[in-house]
């Protein structure tokens, strides 16, 4: 089954949707596309998560967005002529279903659902950019930290009834950075806190979450 908004179009869409493109694989660092690649391909994420950046003053990284499974990258493909204005960067494994404007011209008059899930996942995404921003002005550092260990949980199929729930995606500290909009610095220093405070314990690039009302309380209230 096709993760995000395709996930909810019949089998038989869903199938017309893998045939009409073909899975690419990228290992952690890969780079899906460049700024000025022409925007011919739209990139469906199936597995892993694909951090979006452009380069700032002295060659500084800058961090758009992270995007994970279900998410559309390239939506500037859906208009010829343009490109992609941005790099796009496999944060782990990465699989992505890609999809050309031909295949995607064919496949939305051959199955209008599937522009309609589409827009449904642009809307979605929109939305998601909108919280983040938001996230950025209103939120302490450390409730977006938390909010994203929440997130990341959620990725994991949810909370279990009782314990721990054990992060099975590698995710180091400067990952967290990129997500939160942060310094691998404050993330470490952050982590830290959350560990004394019982909400988290820490492996090598391995995260324990030990307390979901913990986490939510902070993700609600900044730390004193």
């Amino acid at each position: 089954m096709l993760p995000g908004a395709f996930g909810t179009l019949p089998e038989t869409a869903q199938a017309q949707v893998m045939a009409a493109g073909r899975v690419g694989r990228w290992a952690r660092a890969g780079l899906l596309f460049h700024p000025e690649d022409a925007a011919e391909t739209l990139f469906v994420i199936l597995r892993g998560a694909v951090r979006l950046y452009r380069l700032g003053t002295g060659a500084r990284e800058v961090t758009l967005d992270v995007h994970g499974p279900g998410a559309l990258l390239g939506v500037s493909a859906l208009t010829p002529g343009e490109s992609y204005n941005v790099y796009g960067e496999a944060m782990d494994d990465v699989e992505a279903l890609m999809l050309g404007q031909d295949a995607l011209s064919r496949l939305t008059g051959a199955q209008p659902a599937v522009g309609v899930a589409l827009t449904e996942q642009i809307t979605r995404q929109t939305r998601g950019v909108q919280e983040r921003l938001s996230g950025l002005v209103f939120l302490e550092v450390s409730q977006r930290l938390a909010l994203a260990l929440l997130n990341l949980a959620e990725r994991e199929g949810g909370w279990p009834q009782e314990g721990p729930i054990f992060l099975r995606d590698r995710v180091s500290h400067q990952d967290l950075a990129y997500v939160v909009g942060s310094t691998r610095e404050t993330i470490t220093k952050l982590l830290g806190d959350f560990r004394a405070r019982g909400l988290l314990d820490l492996g090598y690039r391995r995260i324990i979450l030990t307390d979901k009302g913990g986490l939510q309380k902070a993700s609600r209230e900044s730390l004193r």
